[in-house]
């Protein structure tokens, strides 16, 4: 195997597992390991993939996409997640739903349900779930992001602070394995650290494009996390390194569990 053709053989493993590791690649390709770092080196800057400890993943860009556009990226994945993270909620529970079109899928399944009490600052979440009059919501309130709908700022801090939740479900620009859960947006993200430490469940719903991604903001450590959930299942060494930081790795369908 040439040069080149072990290159695409490296962007063909990223877009199927989303992440590669040097020593892996190594043994698969049967050459050195500065061989591979060479590699990534070369396709990082071509703008093709971004390296990270260890490895690489395909590059993405650093810049949040418009909400709207967002819903409809990996749709289905978001809606089995979802489905599957909505049996963690029982009648009477008071739930938070952080920012994030997966969270808005799971205000979707929420929606069926009755005697439940949510919190929420995104404004989508508040006017879906306002014809259910059996859910009772809470707005913290804020400043308005207007091309998130969403609600942040020292005054939604300040209305928290006395707020806590059976379970929160909490969305993510990026999870990584040695830098935990990330977002992109400051004031967002105060907010959402705060609601991690006023769960009593905290629950990340991800989908297999957020894994190996870091964004700028530090929102939580895995010891911070009970559970994940996400649509496709991480090889073994992955998923292993997850439930060694104490965190329930659970796949939205079935027979994809571990």
């Amino acid at each position: 195997m040439n040069s080149e053709e072990r290159r695409d053989y490296i962007i063909k493993e990223l877009e199927e597992n989303h992440t590669v590791k040097i020593l892996e690649l190594s043994k698969e390709l049967k050459v050195t390991r500065e061989t591979i770092r060479k590699d990534l080196y070369l396709l990082e800057k071509k703008g093709l993939i971004k390296k990270i400890h260890g490895g690489a993943v395909l590059e993405t860009s650093t810049q949040e996409t418009d909400y709207e556009k967002r819903k409809s990226e990996f749709h289905k994945e978001k809606l089995a997640i979802a489905k599957k993270a909505v049996t963690y909620v029982e009648e009477g529970d008071t739930v938070y739903l952080d920012y994030g079109t997966t969270t808005f899928e799971l205000a979707k399944e929420l929606l069926k349900m009755k005697n439940i009490t949510v919190v929420t600052n995104t404004i989508p979440i508040v006017n879906l779930l306002l014809s259910n009059d059996t859910i009772e919501l809470i707005i913290p309130g804020g400043i308005v992001r207007n091309n998130e709908s969403s609600l942040y700022g020292p005054f939604a801090s300040n209305n928290i602070k006395d707020i806590f939740v059976t379970i929160g479900f909490f969305g993510c620009s990026g999870i990584d394995v040695e830098r935990g859960l990330t977002s992109h947006h400051t004031g967002e993200n105060l907010v959402s650290k705060e609601m991690i430490d006023h769960s009593q469940t905290a629950i990340v719903l991800a989908d297999h494009s957020k894994f190996g991604s870091v964004a700028l903001n530090k929102t939580a450590t895995f010891d911070q996390i009970d559970i994940v959930v996400t649509d496709s299942p991480r090889n073994n060494e992955e998923y292993q390194q997850y439930t060694q930081q104490g965190v329930d790795l659970v796949y939205s369908l079935e027979n994809q569990s571990k």
